[in-house]
């Protein structure tokens, strides 16, 4: 009886607490998807973690967008085109494309965006190693000046901080100063943001869907609710709760233990994507002891990754034991080179290694966040009681997810933290592969190659190469991956057109609300 009180009392305080996040019923028309947090600032560019992207993805548009096949398409821009020397790119816009503030996008927008994209982290740096220039040609067309033949150009475009926004918001605002307002050209509009509470997104009166059938983030976008309302709470049986109430529609990243109850109940329908992302942790190579390649192969060679998985997922169907650090199978790059004897421990080789190492027992920061639960920390957890059993001693510093950001981007404060990785269009644009990227990985054969992948044009010829460059990942383990994860998600009964590709699993623009 005390239990059933106990889930009564739950389910009031979840719908009380969606009630008092936007003051009272969701209007039929609004879709409300509760989430685990929001970020603490809307703008994509500036931030390296993809789950910072969320809102930016449903307002926000670039010049191309990722099908549901891995493949660019055309989106603000309505071709492309190569030089005779493939030495110049030239996009041609869509015409009559309205920002969110009203104003006409034109070429002055786009070089505007491209160049602080440019100037950006991660896979901006791609760009920019890859363009000598950004131009306009006119008020509808963007002329890039390559420093060498390269292909991955358009694809590196789907992504979320490559996407346009006005020349006028931009204005001022370095590639890491966040916009006052994500002035964009998607089907919904900022109109009110919370970082804690809410984002409200509204219907754009003026988006010009493309004719194209929608796939992923390329195609026609329909936009059928009237507002997206994203809602942040850290717990993942509130965010469940509140969709069994009513008071949300959608329910993201929850734990697979949910899982066999959900899908019991009629009132839910639950959305599982195979497939959807690695489970990492990176190491510090540029300073203290995790610079030591010896310490990095031993804690390696020490994690069964069979128990990491299971604590993160709870289930042995939502995830595979899988070395490729291209988690999409359906992707030409999936790969199992360098891995052999991935996620079983070699006892005998982490002894030699730890000697080798010279490791004392000193204690390695490892940084995490119950933010991201089920991915960061349950891992995180369960490694660390592995590594005791070596004498390996962690030190699981467990913080916000906006400290956690922060804190990892300083590489005098961290050893090791907890990540995850998505399919990539392109292995080039994996954020890992770049020194600025917080691991601060830079070696000379890895710079190589990743600029020989950059520039081949010949895909079985990119393919031989993308599996040299994970076998070296796997020889000097800057990062290390547990396995493959499914996500999952929930909705009420009734909403219609979710997705279940691994391709596009932060878009709501297209979700259909439960009818009247």
């Amino acid at each position: 009886m005390r239990s059933i009180f106990r889930r009564a009392a739950s389910l009031l305080l979840s719908a009380l607490a969606i009630s008092a996040v936007h003051g009272g019923p969701a209007n039929a028309a609004d879709l409300r998807i509760v989430v685990p947090q929001l970020p603490a600032a809307l703008d994509p560019t500036i931030t390296t973690l993809g789950t910072n992207w969320l809102v930016a993805a449903n307002a926000c548009e670039g010049l191309t967008g990722l099908d549901d096949n891995w493949q660019p398409q055309p989106m603000l821009a309505d071709s492309w085109t190569y030089d005779d020397k493939a030495l110049t790119l030239t996009f041609k816009l869509r015409p009559g494309m309205k920002f969110h503030s009203g104003a006409t996008m034109t070429s002055d927008d786009v070089v505007a965006s491209l160049r602080r994209y440019r100037d950006s982290a991660g896979t901006g740096a791609v760009l920019k190693n890859l363009t000598s220039d950004v131009t306009a040609d006119g008020s509808d067309t963007v002329v890039l000046k390559l420093t060498g033949p390269t292909g991955i150009i358009p694809g590196l475009l789907t992504l979320t901080p490559a996407v346009i926004m006005s020349k006028a918001a931009l204005a001022g605002k370095s590639a890491t100063q966040a916009v006052d307002t994500i002035d964009c050209t998607g089907p919904y509009k900022v109109t009110e943001f919370q970082a804690d509470r809410q984002a409200v997104l509204t219907r754009s009166a003026d988006y010009k869907p493309r004719a194209e059938a929608t796939s992923g983030s390329a195609g026609a976008k329909k936009a059928p609710a009237d507002r997206l309302i994203f809602l942040p709470q850290a717990e993942p049986s509130v965010r469940r709760d509140n969709v069994l109430t009513g008071g949300a529609d959608i329910a993201t990243t929850l734990p697979f233990d949910f899982y066999a109850d959900l899908k019991a109940n009629a009132a839910v329908q639950p959305v599982v994507i195979n497939d959807n992302q690695s489970l990492t942790a990176v190491f510090n190579t540029m300073k203290g002891p995790m610079a030591n390649v010896a310490l990095r192969r031993a804690i390696y060679h020490a994690l069964e990754m069979d128990p990491i998985m299971l604590a993160a997922e709870g289930d042995q169907a939502f995830y595979v034991i899988d070395p490729s650090w291209v988690p999409d199978r359906k992707s030409v790059w999936y790969s199992k080179a360098g891995a052999d004897g991935f996620g079983t421990p070699n006892k005998d080789l982490v002894k030699k290694l730890l000697a080798e190492a010279g490791y004392k027992g000193e204690a390695l920061r490892w940084l995490t966040s119950k933010d991201f639960y089920q991915g960061h920390y349950l891992p995180a957890l369960t490694a660390q009681q592995q590594l005791e059993e070596y004498g390996i001693k962690i030190d699981l510093q467990v913080m916000p997810a906006a400290t956690y950001i922060q804190t990892r981007s300083d590489a005098d404060k961290f050893d090791i933290f907890s990540s995850f990785l998505p399919t990539y269009v392109d292995p080039v644009v994996i954020p890992y592969l770049n020194a600025t990227y917080p691991g601060f990985w830079s070696d000379p054969k890895k710079e190589e190659l990743v600029k020989k992948l950059a520039t081949t044009s010949d895909q079985a010829a990119r393919v031989a190469i993308w599996a040299d460059i994970q076998k070296l990942v796997y020889d000097q383990v800057p990062y290390i991956k547990f396995g493959t994860e499914a996500s999952f998600s929930i909705a009420r009964k009734g909403v219609g057109d979710l997705t279940t590709s691994p391709a596009n699993t932060q878009v709501f623009y297209n979700v259909v609300p439960v009818a009247k």
